[in-house]
């Protein structure tokens, strides 16, 4: 398949989107006011504030556009090949399975090269991970792969096809299993598991656009995840007078756990201070770690009433029906 697009490339492009309506500086509240004693408006670093990190900011210059190739070139656009196959099979009367094999194969990457930064603009630097948090599996490791830009200078972001630096991956695969079970008493049971894991690659393009790894190292270009599985089963059953008894059971796999840690100043493998003034890294291996797993059951009791010639289904839903407080997002820090 290929994406399918109507207005999104033209409003990308539209100037009133694309000038740079906001910026950050670092401020080092040295007299501890809680003030930042310097001059706002003025872009460059004075008093306790440091320079705009956007040096365009309230320009009319767009901080981002397009690669004439992306909006004009044909066979452009990201694709995917999907593969599938499947099988089901009556184990028994009123007992069947079927089983499913995916695989997705991603192609046409974009990126965001900012051409105001050359390879060359860039130093590599090293990290050692705080050993303030147990948890932490590189508590107290040099972690390495991060770059820190050499320079401030107004971006020019230029969104282009990956290819025109290298190769670019992205695999998905993933099987299915179930199980339905129909039987004659009007019960009805059906549960099955899913699972899959993804790939993904960059290293051919990050070794010459090294703005694109933001806080990840650049160790962790190749991101294989496990396999994650999901579980999921449904029962119903009619009870005499017209109740209906039903429930839901799903298991899904926590959020995925970065660890994101702000380092000022600079440290002693860069050798000078961080050009902004401080970096935030992610010291995980992303797809290694993950939170606690969604364990929720869903009730439902349901009485069916005849009224003239049509039915009337009166339903009671419980969701969450024992309070299951498992974290759904969280904060990486």
């Amino acid at each position: 398949g290929v994406e399918q697009d109507s207005v999104r490339y033209a409003r990308a492009n539209n100037p009133a989107t694309t000038v740079q309506t906001s910026t950050s500086r670092v401020w080092t509240d040295a007299n501890g006011n809680f003030t930042p004693d310097c001059e706002l408006l003025v872009s460059t670093a004075n008093g306790e504030c440091g320079a705009w990190q956007t040096p365009d900011f309230g320009s009319k210059r767009p901080g981002t556009r397009y690669d004439r190739a992306i909006m004009e070139g044909w066979g452009e656009r990201p694709w995917n090949w999907e593969f599938s196959a499947g099988v089901q099979h009556e184990i028994m009367p009123r007992v069947s399975a079927s089983f499913g094999w995916f695989r997705r194969i991603e192609g046409n990457f974009f990126i965001t090269d900012n051409e105001a930064f050359g390879r060359g603009d860039f130093t590599e630097f090293s990290v050692v991970a705080p050993t303030s948090d147990d948890r932490l599996p590189t508590a107290g490791q040099t972690v390495g792969g991060f770059y820190d830009q050499n320079r401030i200078v107004a971006a020019s972001n230029v969104v282009k096809n990956a290819s025109d630096f290298g190769k670019q991956k992205a695999h998905w695969n993933g099987v299915d299993l179930a199980v339905d079970v129909r039987l004659q008493n009007g019960l009805f049971l059906q549960g099955g598991v899913s699972t899959g894991r993804t790939m993904t690659d960059n290293c051919d393009i990050v070794d010459d656009v090294p703005e694109l790894l933001g806080s990840q190292s650049a160790d962790y270009c190749h991101v294989q995840t496990p396999f994650e599985a999901q579980y999921k089963a449904l029962a119903a059953y009619t009870l005499p007078y017209g109740v209906r008894v039903s429930g839901t059971y799903q298991s899904i796999p926590g959020p995925q756990i970065a660890a994101n840690n702000i380092y000022v100043g600079t440290v002693p493998s860069l050798g000078r201070p961080f050009t902004l003034g401080q970096t935030n890294v992610n010291l995980i291996r992303p797809g290694t770690m993950y939170g606690d797993r969604l364990n929720q059951f869903d009730l439902r009791f349901s009485k069916l009433l005849n009224v003239g010639r049509g039915r009337l289904d009166l339903s009671l839903d419980l969701y969450n029906a024992f309070n299951s407080d498992a974290i759904l997002t969280q904060q990486n820090a």
